[in-house]
């Protein structure tokens, strides 16, 4: 019970892994419902903040990874809606 509660590197790996291809997936799916490249950012920065709020300082489980910073999420939705916008 206890190693669930602590966790392990490859879980935490697999966790941002699985939380980045989440968002392109919603990104991609914004793209295909017709949301401008600026509202998919801020839908997804928000939702982002609200999965690690309250965020911690000093580390733990609500410590935001670097791969979900909001700069991060920005170039994602460009790469995104460089794929999938309609031509």
């Amino acid at each position: 019970m206890d190693s669930n509660l602590t966790g392990s590197a490859s879980g935490a790996a697999l966790r941002l892994n699985q939380a980045v291809r989440d968002l392109r997936d919603r990104a991609a799916l914004l793209a295909r419902l017709g949301y401008s490249a600026a509202a998919a950012v801020s839908r997804l920065q928000a939702r982002v903040a609200w999965d690690f709020d309250p965020s911690s300082r000093h580390g733990g489980p609500h410590a935001r990874p670097a791969a979900l910073a909001d700069a991060a999420i920005a170039q994602l939705v460009t790469e995104t809606y460089a794929r999938h916008a309609p031509r």
